[in-house]
Order: structure tokens, then sequence, then C-alpha cells
């Protein structure tokens, strides 16, 4: 998957989502069958392990590049409406979209998301996506905490155009089709990029990249109303996944064949657990990515506008959200015959479960900040 933003040149996408414009790298082979990694062996629910593809070598002239959407059918709207599983699949995300459509960037999908709740008493819910997804157009200096002045999802202002961000439902999200949702205040956690400076929400160390989630809260209308599947739980530390296990990544991000792809996608891919990438290390990220059994070739499978989606590992009957797509320093759809070069980087839902938790159930107000959390700082938008 990957970004589209309407007359938006690459270098905007590489700052509303995951930091990459191109369409993959080419394969190599290691014939060392004693490095090939093991088959995961949890078992996914029926139906719902949909494993990319090598494409063909014609592919826009590039040869064997993987990205989100290179299943046999990964997209969620050609699902047969009898399924159950488009159902399931269409709560287990959203878009974060620019807005109003008389603006030049509406329609524009930066983002992806997770609901987690909805009162349906408030039109209130939440949803889990990625930090610099909501300070895509800050910057702060070297050793400077966060702060409210870098949550900027509310407005954006280019090229003289000031849009709003707002949350949208739906298999397609162009020109604000499906469900809308208007973003009323932010949480993201204290601690993402505490150390270096950075420049459009991105941080330049992945050690200090851990925390790179944030909390969402919207209202919906009485004629909207945001769909949350109950059976997703937010991990907790004592969710330990074998490595490798297959989980599941949804997004609205870029494909293979559509670089102004707008519809929903889900794929399978592995969680491989390490938080190392580059010789670097970050104690709350971490890494997945896609090898086929019988190669030793690791594939980078999220692309830009998949940021914020989630990672999901099904146990106990239970869809737990384990990590939310982050980004790195490689382009997506790259492979390599070491995961260290070819993988995903994902913000580790764990650490911050517990908290989460707490804001979700103490900050029950429509408007505004209504939790004075001690690990996030929150941003309203209220006057």
């Amino acid at each position: 998957m990957k970004l589209y933003t309407t007359n938006i040149i690459c270098i905007i996408f590489s700052i509303m989502g995951l930091a990459s414009c191109n369409n993959g790298g080419t394969i190599k082979y290691d014939t060392t069958t004693e490095n090939y990694p093991p088959n995961p062996t949890n078992v996914m629910p029926n139906g719902y392990l949909c494993l990319p593809q090598l494409p063909s070598s014609t592919t826009k002239g590039v040869e064997h590049s993987f990205q989100i959407a290179y299943g046999e059918n990964c997209q969620v709207s050609a699902i047969e409406s009898s399924d159950s599983k488009k159902k399931t699949l269409q709560s287990m995300a959203v878009a974060l979209s620019f807005g109003p459509e008389s603006s030049s960037y509406a329609g524009s999908r930066y983002c992806s998301g997770t609901p987690l709740s909805f009162d349906p008493i408030t039109r209130t819910g939440f949803i889990l996506t990625a930090a610099h997804c909501v300070l895509a157009n800050s910057k702060k200096a070297e050793n400077q905490q966060i702060t409210q002045d870098n949550i900027t999802t509310f407005k954006t202002f280019s090229d003289g155009i000031t849009t709003s961000g707002y949350i949208n439902q739906t298999d397609n999200a162009y020109y604000g089709s499906g469900v809308t949702g208007s973003i009323e205040a932010v949480y993201v956690p204290k601690q993402y990029c505490q150390v270096p400076a950075f420049e459009k929400g991105f941080c330049s160390d992945l050690a200090a990249q851990n925390g790179d989630i944030a909390l969402i809260k919207a209202t919906f209308t009485e004629s909207q109303q945001l769909q949350y599947n109950p059976n997703v739980k937010l991990a907790t530390p004592s969710i330990k996944p074998a490595t490798p296990s297959y989980i599941m990544a949804l997004g609205y991000g870029i494909t293979n064949t559509n670089e102004r792809n707008t519809n929903l996608f889900y794929i399978s891919y592995e969680y491989f657990a390490t938080n190392s990438y580059w010789e670097e290390s970050a104690e709350s990220v971490i890494m997945n990515g896609y090898s086929q059994y019988g190669s030793n070739i690791f594939s980078s499978i999220i692309c830009g506008g998949d940021s914020g989606g989630g990672d999901f590992y099904w146990a106990d009957n239970i869809w737990y959200l384990i990590g939310v797509h982050s980004y790195t320093s490689r382009g997506c759809g790259s492979s390599a015959p070491d995961y260290y070069n070819a993988l995903d980087a994902s913000a580790d839902v764990r650490p911050f479960s517990a908290e989460l938790q707490n804001i979700m159930l103490q900050d029950t107000s429509q408007k505004g900040c209504g939790y004075n959390s001690k690990d996030f700082i929150c941003k309203s938008n209220l006057p």
C-alpha cells in the first residue's frame, strides 16, 4: 500500500505517510538452505490469510517488488458482501483524510488508523494511528520534548491553502465517502522522539522513535456511526508472539499498480520481534516483513499512506493490536536477503496499552482533552 494525495508530488507523500515513494527493489537470492527462515506456526482465522505474491517483472519496470496489495485477493471491496469477513475488516480500519471538499487537497488520504471504541450517546470514538501522522507539519529542536504546538492534524497550511483533517471509514477513502468524523483531540506519548530534532514529524533516530503512536478522539453526527470490532484488543506486554508469526496488516496506502490508490487493503505478513535495524535498536519498535518459504528473502510491504494502520495478531479468538505502522530509512517494497535491511518498523503498542486504556476510560467529554495523562500530551481542537 502507498500514499495518494491529489496533485501533491512525491515529497509531500513522504511527509504524510511512510517516508518512501519508490516501487520496490530487486530481490537477491540466497541459496544457503540452512538460513531459510521457518514458516510461521500460528493459525489465522479461515479466509484471513492473504499472502503477498511476486508480481511480474514488467510491473512498472521494477523486478520483484512487493507491496501490501500483492495478495491473491486482498482488496476489501472485492470481498463478497455475504462474506462476514468483509464487515469485520471494514470495522478494523479508518483513513485520515484532508478536507474540505472545496480544497485542492480534498479526498487526499494521508494515513490509516484503527477504531478502538464508539459511544453512541456522546457520538464519540477513539482511533489509534501513528504520531508522525499528526505531527507532520511541525518541527522540534534537539533535546526538546514535543509540545501541544507540534500536534497539527486539525489544520494544515500549505501553498496558502488551509485544510482540515478528519476521520473517514470506508472501503474507498475518496472525497470523503463513507462515514466521516471530526477530530476533537489528539494524545501523543511524551517520549516520542525526545532527543533528536525533527522536521515534519519524522524522527531521525530509531531508538528515539519509540512511541510513534497517537490516540485520536473524534465525533460523529447522528447519521454517522463509527464501526469498531469488539474482538480487537490492545495487546498487553503478556502477548508475546513466536518468531516468526503471521500478523494481519490493514491500510489505505499506494500499491504497485496504483500510486493513487484510496482503497482499503489487508495482507498477512510476519512478526519477527527483533527491534534492531541497520545497527540501531529501539525498545518500543518491532520489525515485520514477509519471507517466502524456501528462500532467504525478506520484503518490506508497508508503504506511504499505510502509516498508522494496525498490525493484528490472532490468538484466543481475539485480534490483538500489537503494532502501528511506523517508518524506516529504507523504501517500501524493498527486498533483501537480510531482514535487517528489508523490514517494516511498527510502533509497539504493548508498552502503552495500559495508559491508552486509561485515556479512553477517563476522557468521557465530547470535546477537548478530558484526561490529564502522565505519559501523553493532549492537544484539543477547541478554540
